[in-house]
């Protein structure tokens, strides 16, 4: 995949997350659907460190691992200030690096594999984990919005009929 369309990919996913984000309850954050399920909090702190991850392994950002047992945001707009800060700093480092660049080894958790390769396992990632959390929007009592299609909430703007 070319930088170019990596971008891309990463700027929809982005809006698409931060949709999710946001459709999740305020005052919910500590919900859990089941005894061995994570807190809603820490499933959408994922977003976050998933982007500080990349700036960290691709970018060679100083990162102080502690943020992620100490990161706490008080609510959920908070939550998607925090993801959409990472995101930017990592889009305006996307925007700069060459398709070259994309080729660098990167090493994270015994696993090697290219920056490219990387940044896709992250969204990737980011994608399994916006599924829970469309779940756990129904089970919490919010909306789930539209992601690649149509909710029983939101029919979607792509995907409506045009009359």
């Amino acid at each position: 995949m070319s930088r170019d369309e990596l971008i891309k990919l990463l700027k929809r996913e982005f809006a698409t997350t931060l949709k999710v984000i946001r459709a999740f309850p305020e005052g919910m954050l500590s919900f859990k659907p089941h005894p061995r399920s994570s807190p809603a909090v820490t499933v959408m702190s994922t977003f976050v460190f998933e982007m500080y991850l990349i700036g960290a392994n691709v970018f060679g950002d100083n990162l102080d691992r502690s943020i992620f047992k100490t990161y706490s945001p008080a609510n959920v707009a908070m939550l998607a200030d925090d993801f959409e800060k990472a995101y930017s700093k990592v889009l305006a480092d996307m925007e700069k690096m060459a398709d070259s660049d994309l080729k660098k080894p990167v090493e994270f958790a015994g696993n090697k594999s290219t920056a490219g390769e990387f940044i896709q396992f992250m969204l990737f990632d980011q994608i399994h984990h916006r599924g829970q959390m469309s779940v756990y929007i129904r089970l919490a009592g919010g909306k789930v919005p539209s992601v690649y299609g149509p909710s029983a909430d939101d029919p979607g703007t792509n995907l409506q009929k045009k009359s």
